[in-house]
């Protein structure tokens, strides 16, 4: 007859309430408790159980916003890219504000595009080539914007017309010679947008 210790018996207890323990205490995982012979238990290999999928849940994306341009908007927008398109540079002598007689055509092609589109806004933004002084080519830049706006009302146009100078600061060429300068001594017709 095999005689069972209170010392053995204490740790076949306390290794069956351990194991218990584990396996009641989470769900998920399955624990194995080894019994050796001896007084100790080792645990064996714990294993995890394959993870529940979540339930998917569908993410309904925010309906598409449209915003619809009245028609108004659209006709006075092409109306606006029409006329800047048919708006051509006016260039002018060294040192010089008054037109020549292409820039007095080329204002009058101009002012045709504008009377098409009364309620167009029109910038002239006045500009000098390199030489001069910033200060100088500021002056001269708004003497020439201010004779193109002059013409442009002689021809009748009606439109608003707004004048600036940038003098030598936006040069749409920068060699260092007379065919570049010209390009520079212009007078640019800008249709803004209407608000």
């Amino acid at each position: 007859m095999r005689v069972v210790t209170a010392k053995s018996q204490c740790t076949v207890v306390v290794m069956l309430l351990a194991g218990l323990v584990s396996m009641g205490g989470c769900a998920k995982k399955s624990v194995a408790v080894a019994i050796t012979s001896g007084t100790e238990a080792a645990p064996a290999k714990v294993e995890s159980a394959p993870p529940k999928s979540p339930k998917e849940e569908r993410v309904q994306p925010p309906p598409t916003m449209v915003a619809k341009a009245n028609e108004a908007e659209i006709a006075a927008r092409k109306a606006q890219e029409a006329a800047q398109k048919q708006l051509a540079d006016i260039y002018f002598a060294y040192d010089k504000w008054a037109l020549s007689t292409e820039g007095k055509n080329n204002l009058a092609q101009s002012a045709e595009a504008l009377k098409r589109n009364p309620s167009a806004k029109l910038l002239i933004e006045g500009h000098c080539d390199e030489r001069g002084t910033r200060e100088y080519n500021l002056v001269l830049g708004e003497k020439r914007a201010q004779e193109t706006r002059r013409y442009l009302e002689a021809l009748g146009i009606k439109n608003l017309v707004t004048v600036t100078s940038f003098g030598k600061e936006r040069p749409v060429c920068t060699e260092h010679d007379e065919s570049c300068y010209w390009k520079n001594r212009r007078a640019h017709l800008v249709v803004e947008e209407s608000k």
